[in-house]
This record gives structure tokens, sequence and C-alpha cells, in this order.
């Protein structure tokens, strides 16, 4: 009996160790940062030229990447970056983020995200621009097809004075529950959107579709309708 005793906690010590091993090799191989997955081998360089830091963490930084909408990266600094909040980053012309992995982490509501890790590497020749737009407005030559009746309600509001917004699924106690619709709201004389704000849809009329947006958000490129209450 007492034999069967020690071999059980023989077997119970072994796999306890491995998952301790297995647990500080995947800290070494991520740099000791939980949430951070690095790949094998570091990955392309992404099209970001700037960043602004909006939380400090141990081990890097999550930051907004230029000024597309939505788009948060994790910095891996280097041995001489040090980070702040609110710290603008602007890459020098030989330096390119490197996009080297991914990082998990839950927002204050208890959200779980997945962003992408980079790096900014320097000595880089930046790729030079082939022409192509990587942001802008499109606009119709005359208004299309009814996108929505509802409401929205602005999630990011633009240097041009636009607004990004999300189209409101319903609204529970005063909770406002979104759907997956994106839009960009053109701003006329005399408005002033703001973060968070609801866009009634004037009685009868409704969100056509003026034209497309296009912008960048984790280094792939999203279009969405431009609105106007019509």
């Amino acid at each position: 009996m007492k034999k069967w005793v020690v071999y059980l906690l023989g077997i119970i010590t072994g796999i306890i160790l491995t998952f301790v091993f297995a647990f500080y090799a995947n800290l070494s191989d991520n740099s000791g940062i939980i949430g951070l997955e690095m790949f094998e081998e570091p990955g392309d360089y992404m099209e970001y030229s700037q960043f602004e830091v909006f939380q400090v963490i141990e081990g890097g930084a999550l930051a907004h990447a230029d000024d597309f909408f939505g788009v948060i990266v994790f910095i891996i600094p280097n041995e001489e970056q040090r980070f702040y909040d609110n710290q603008k980053i602007v890459l020098k012309s030989d330096q390119c983020a490197q996009h080297v992995g991914t990082y998990r982490y839950s927002t204050k509501m208890e959200i779980e995200k997945t962003v992408p890790a980079i790096r900014i590497i320097d000595g880089v020749e930046r790729p030079k621009s082939d022409g192509v737009i990587t942001s802008g407005k499109t606009l119709f030559d005359k208004p299309g097809e009814c996108v929505s009746r509802k409401n929205f309600e602005v999630q990011e509001v633009l240097e041009s004075g636009d607004a990004i917004a999300l189209e409101i699924r319903e609204t529970i106690a005063g909770h406002i529950f979104t759907s997956d619709l994106e839009v960009l709201i053109l701003a006329h004389e005399g408005n002033n959107f703001y973060n968070k704000q609801v866009i009634k849809a004037p009685q009868g009329k409704c969100a056509r579709q003026v034209g497309n947006y296009k912008y960048q958000e984790y280094g792939t490129t999203k279009v969405i309708p431009i609105i106007d209450f019509k």
C-alpha cells in the first residue's frame, strides 16, 4: 500500500513539474510577458508610422496605431525604450514596426482582446508608396441604397469632424447594444460629434450610402459605407 502511494505521489509530482517547466519555458520564449505569444519567425513590416501609448503594462505598452480607428498594438520595448502614458512615438525614416506575435489581455469591462505585438526595428529601408491610397473617402455621384433606419452610436471622431459609428441594435435599461454595421457619418455645418454620442435618424429619413471610407485595421484594409440621412 505504501509503495502504491509513493508511486502515485511520484506521478503527480512529475505532472506538476512538467506543467511548471512548460509555464516558465513559455515565459522565457515570450520575454516573461504573460499574454504574449511570439511567432517562431518575425512577421512582416506593418504600414504604421506613429503610435500613441494609452496604457503602460509591465513588459511593454498598449498603443493606438496612426490615426486609424480601432487599431491597437502591443509594443515590445527595445533596450533603450521607456514608455509613459500619452507618449507619441513617430518612426524615423529608417525604422519600421515589425509584427512579431500577438498579445492577449482583458479590458476593464472584462472583454478579452488579442492585438498584434510589434517591435520597432532600426536600420530598415521602408518600402516606397506604390500610389495606392490606404485610407480615405470616396463619394458617389448620387445617394445609394438605404443601409439602416436605426440610430447610431459614435465610436470615434476623426480629425475631419466626421464620425465612425455603429448601428444601435437595441437599448435595454439604458444600456446600448450595437450591431456589426459600422459606418462613417459625414459632418455638416453645425455638427460637433463626440464619442458615445447617439445619432438619431430623423423621422421619415434613413441612412443612405453616399460613398465608401477605407482605413487600416490590424494591418488589413477595411471598407465601410459613408452615410447621410436622406
